[in-house]
C-alpha cells in the first residue's frame, strides 16, 4: 500500500468530495425507493474503471464479497429493464450512480461509479461505435455480473 501524500500524487477518488457526494445521493435515492416500497441494493465499489479488452469492454467496477453475492442473488430472481444513469462532471472525472431497476418485482440496485476522462477516451470511442455499454459488476476472482444498455450516452460526458 502507498501513500499518495507522500508521493505527492492525486488523493484516491474515494476521498473526493466528489465521490462521497455520489455515495451521499445514492443513500438519499435508495432511500426514497425503499419509502415506495421497493427492496433496493446499494454496492460500494473499491475500484471502477473503463477496460476494453477481447474478453470485456465496458465500465468494471469492483465490489465486495457480500455484496458481489447480495447482486448474485438478485440478478438471480429479477429482470432488470430499465435504468437511470446520474452523471456529473468535475476536475477530469466523470462520477455515475447508476440505477439498475426491476420494476415489475421493484427491486432497484444503485452502483455509484467513477472514470477518469483522459485516460478513458479510446474506450469511449468504442462504446460510442457500439451503441452500448456494458457494466461489468466484479468481485476478486474475477466473476461478474453485466447489465448491458443499449444506449451509453447517460454514461458519456457531455461534448461541447
Amino acid at each position: 500500500m502507498s501513500d499518495n501524500a507522500a508521493g505527492g500524487g492525486p488523493p484516491p477518488v474515494q476521498t473526493t468530495a466528489g465521490w462521497q457526494a455520489v455515495i451521499d445521493d445514492m443513500t438519499v435515492s435508495a432511500e426514497g425507493y425503499r419509502e415506495r416500497g421497493w427492496t433496493t441494493l446499494e454496492l460500494h465499489p473499491g475500484d471502477s474503471v473503463f477496460v476494453d479488452s477481447e474478453y470485456r469492454t465496458g465500465l468494471d467496477v469492483l465490489l465486495p464479497g457480500p455484496e458481489y453475492e447480495d447482486l448474485e442473488s438478485l440478478v438471480d430472481d429479477c429482470s432488470f429493464s430499465d435504468s437511470e444513469v446520474f452523471r456529473a462532471e468535475k476536475e477530469g472525472l466523470v462520477y455515475l450512480l447508476v440505477v439498475e431497476k426491476d420494476p415489475d418485482q421493484e427491486v432497484a440496485v444503485f452502483t455509484p461509479a467513477y472514470y477518469d476522462l483522459a485516460s478513458s477516451r479510446s474506450t469511449l470511442e468504442t462504446i460510442n461505435a457500439t451503441g452500448e455499454l456494458r457494466l461489468f459488476c466484479r468481485r476478486l476472482n474475477d466473476d461478474y455480473v453485466q447489465f448491458v444498455h443499449t444506449d451509453p450516452s447517460p454514461f458519456l460526458p457531455d461534448v461541447t
